[in-house]
């Protein structure tokens, strides 16, 4: 499918309203969704994969940042690291690129979990670089100075070509960093935003993706943040600020729940590449889940550590990229359809001018 088609803006449109079903009954992400696409020019997903594509060649390092620490546990969920995961996989299989994730000590191992349930080996930077196959993993400081220092050195290291924020917080400005509800989380959050600015500042295609309006990204948004969501304002914590992070990225994914938007960019990648297996299948996705909760990530709602997300069940994220993935083969055979019939058996039956279905003019486009 031609990267111009208009099926694939059409199928991409078609993904960012699967992505941003209203399923967890938060009520905000119609109003934040609606935000993004209109400070940006329309299709969410479809923008990120396309510069993704454009951006990054064969073995070049994207960086992925995730973990939000949960109240009052302070430990990771599994909104975020799952995304990661996934969405590190289509960037290999699609891009053969070369993904880092970044994160606090206290969720590394649950990233580490992830990256192996999507089917990847996760690794220490060194073996993510000259690997196939290959996730590096990352701790990244909470102390500000040791923050600082540590984006020098990896932007240094790795040269990235793209940088992508998953349900992961960032410093309101204020400089605190916050949960959806408004409660504090600083002491707990490493800060990645001075890594994001400062690639940014240096080239880097920079997309936050978020559910709430307290991730990495929302920024692009925040006066709808601002206005529509609880909390989004004023905290609940002494700052009394928003819960808006203040890095602007260069563009922003808003879905119902932030895997989603991750699983949406696999899915636009895979149209743009024409490549189906990007997105990944049910089985994959429960194994993620599974994995990440095992190790010890909760499914932030109940706070248990039962595989899900938000609330939702691993079954549902399942009947969920089994139509993202359906959406996207359709798509793709829809693209080539009129270079010839979609199903074999029909290769052959000529219209009634003559001509094969493929060849006919008057077919509408």
């Amino acid at each position: 499918m031609t990267d111009d088609s208009a099926k694939l803006v059409a199928v991409s449109e078609a993904i960012d309203s699967l992505c941003t079903i209203e399923i967890t009954g938060r009520g905000v992400v119609g109003a934040l969704a609606a935000a993004a696409r209109a400070a940006q020019g329309g299709a969410l997903c479809l923008r990120a994969a396309r510069e993704l594509a454009r951006r990054v060649q064969p073995g070049d390092t994207v960086v992925i940042a995730t973990g939000l620490p949960t109240y009052p546990w302070f430990c990771g969920e599994q909104d975020g690291p799952v995304g990661a995961a996934t969405l590190a996989r289509a960037l290999v299989l699609g891009l053969a690129a070369r993904p880092v994730i970044v994160t606090e000590a206290i969720h590394v191992d649950m990233c580490r979990a992830a990256v192996r349930g999507a089917g990847l080996y996760a690794r220490g930077v060194d073996d993510a670089l000259r690997l196939p196959t290959t996730v590096g993993v990352v701790e990244f400081p909470t102390d500000p100075e040791r923050a600082d220092r540590e984006a020098t050195r990896l932007l240094e290291r790795l040269r990235p070509k793209a940088m992508i924020a998953i349900e992961r917080p960032g410093a309101n400005e204020h400089g605190h960093y916050h949960a959806s509800k408004g409660y504090r989380l600083t002491d707990h959050c490493a800060k990645i935003d001075g890594l994001f600015a400062r690639g940014k500042a240096a080239g880097v295609y920079t997309v936050g993706i978020g559910d709430g309006g307290n991730e990495l990204g929302c920024a692009v948004i925040r006066d709808t943040v601002v206005a529509r969501v609880p909390y989004g304002a004023k905290c609940q914590c002494p700052c009394a600020g928003s819960v808006v992070p203040a890095f602007v990225p260069d563009h922003l994914v808003i879905a119902a729940i932030s895997n989603w938007g991750a699983y949406g960019i696999e899915a636009a990648l895979g149209l743009v590449l024409e490549r189906r297996e990007l997105v990944h299948d049910r089985d994959l996705d429960r194994r993620v889940h599974e994995l990440c909760a095992a190790a010890e990530a909760n499914n932030n709602g109940p706070g248990l550590l039962d595989p899900g997300t938000d609330a939702v069940p691993t079954e549902v994220h399942g009947d969920f990229v089994r139509l993202l993935g359906f959406m996207i083969q359709s798509g793709i055979d829809f693209g080539r359809l009129y270079k010839e019939p979609r199903y074999p058996w029909l290769r052959h039956v000529e219209a009634p001018s003559g001509r094969s279905p493929a060849q006919r003019e008057d077919i509408p486009r």
